[in-house]
């Protein structure tokens, strides 16, 4: 797996997420357990104070004042057996729940309240009896857990203050050693960090097993893409059992690939029509001068083969000129250089120029314009271009003595202009075709001689590129409607 792959980072990110969480849990875990114990222990603790303040007191009880406090702790806790009443009971019982409190490896220290120590057990170990006076001089009317660590030795202690023989305010301070405790936090503590390791040495292998699941589809988008060339444009990748994110990937993917696969059959198409309208003209031209070169021919058949050749040579620069322009329009919509205009007025202006067209054949041209200001965003070179397509292609189809009426309206915030034509209609299967480049109605529709069949794509390009669109409206032997609507500002 590299190291610069989706798959290699994906799974380090979700294998540190991972210990992340973990390490935290863990930490949690660990104080909860290490403050459970601490608090078992001083239960535990304070139940042991209780113990030796009952068994001391007990003590007191049998003596019934004849002894001072002193003396009867030291009775107390000496080995030597003295004559006392009840003493061998108290001394079985103490030794009995020492045992069972697990107290004989415990250290205590009773002092009075000037913190002189009075008493403490035979195993205090040096340093310890210092800590503890100082602790009980501080807290010594309150039952206070604290830790004590003497000779690297760890202890959990508690400042438990009584009444010695309902006379006597002293304090008893009874630690315990917490070995056992810190065994047990350091076995969890190795248990975890093994733990953590172990599942995040797991998770690399999960986690790189479920992202080259997951990043199966865009291995199909790479190795689809690697096979596409002009020949199978019409591969897709299958879109099913996808997740939502890679569904999103692999359906831009294929719209890519629809649009890749239009463009080339656009190129296509426009190659085939260039080719078409192109081989006309120089077929004339070749035939003509291969004519005037094979023949000896007058001077007025040379220039009758010149004139036929020049007029040939410019209807191949206007073709290209117009396939260029064409091209422009359709993929780089910069050209168009928009500015405020009034539509109003520039119509005004096309139909008083449009009148010298129409004069040629005897057509009437009418204009139904409304007066007030209809503000467009607008190339008013390029708009121009277009309407006098339509009132060129308008007096070409339409005979002798017709008529031709320009108009504008607004509708849904847009202007209308139509341009309508008395002549001899297009049938309705011809009516979409005649947008397409190169296209040119039959010749039973059309009397007159065609143009190069770019006219109309053009004009459309035109107003598609002005967020408008054209239509047309027509029927055979009733003329024609075309519509251009632009939106209004």
């Amino acid at each position: 797996m590299k190291t610069k792959s989706i798959r290699f980072k994906t799974t380090i990110l979700y294998s540190c997420i991972l210990g992340a969480i973990l390490v935290v849990f863990s930490i949690y875990i660990f104080h909860s357990v290490r403050g459970i114990l601490h608090k078992n222990a001083d239960d535990e603790l304070k139940l042991k104070a209780e113990q030796v303040v009952a068994t001391v007191n007990a003590y007191a009880e049998i003596s019934g004042g004849r002894l001072p406090p002193t003396s009867l702790m030291r009775e107390f806790l000496s080995d030597n057996a003295v004559a006392l009443p009840g003493k061998e009971a108290i001394d079985k019982l103490w030794n009995k729940h020492r045992w069972l409190l697990g107290a004989h490896k415990d250290i205590f220290l009773i002092a009075d309240i000037n913190g002189k120590a009075l008493m403490q057990s035979d195993n205090m170990p040096l340093g310890a009896r210092e800590q503890i006076e100082q602790r009980t001089l501080k807290r010594f009317k309150d039952i206070v857990f604290d830790d004590l660590r003497v000779d690297r030795a760890a202890f959990r202690g508690v400042n438990y203050p009584f009444t010695f023989a309902s006379r006597k305010l002293l304090v008893l301070y009874l630690a315990v050693p917490m070995s056992s405790v810190n065994r047990v936090l350091s076995q969890l503590l190795v248990l975890i960090v093994i733990g953590i390791g172990a599942v995040v040495f797991l998770s690399l292998f999960i986690g790189s097993f479920l992202t080259r699941s997951i990043l199966r589809p865009m291995t199909e988008v790479t190795l689809t893409a690697n096979n596409i060339t002009q020949k199978n444009l019409g591969i897709r990748i299958p879109e099913k059992d996808l997740d939502e994110e890679m569904l999103l990937l692999v359906d831009s993917f294929n719209q890519m690939i629809d649009r890749l696969e239009r463009s080339f059959a656009h190129i296509n198409e426009f190659s085939s029509h260039a080719a078409h309208e192109l081989k006309t003209p120089l077929a004339i031209i070749k035939g003509e001068l291969e004519f005037a070169l094979s023949t000896d021919n007058s001077r007025e058949e040379d220039r009758r083969v010149m004139a036929v050749a020049l007029r040939e040579v410019e209807r191949l620069i206007r073709i290209t000129k117009d396939l260029l322009l064409l091209a422009k329009f359709e993929y780089k919509l910069n050209i168009f250089k928009m500015e405020r205009m009034d539509l109003t007025a520039f119509i005004e202006d096309i139909a008083q120029h449009s009148q010298l067209l129409a004069a040629e054949k005897s057509i009437t041209l009418d204009t139904e314009i409304a007066g007030e200001p209809l503000w467009v965003e607008g190339d008013a070179t390029h708009l121009r271009r277009l309407f006098f397509n339509l009132v060129h292609n308008a007096v070409k189809f339409t005979p002798c003595g017709g008529r031709i009426t320009l108009s504008m309206r607004v509708a849904e915030h847009r202007a209308l202009v139509a341009v309508k034509d008395t002549g001899e209609g297009i049938a309705p299967e011809n009516q979409q075709k005649i947008f397409d480049k190169f296209y040119s109605v039959p010749r039973q529709e059309a009397r007159e001689p065609g143009g190069n069949g770019l006219g109309l794509c053009m004009a459309r390009s035109i107003a598609r590129a002005h967020g408008g669109d054209i239509s047309v409206e027509s029927a055979l032997g009733q003329g024609a409607v075309f519509t251009v609507s632009i939106p209004l500002i």
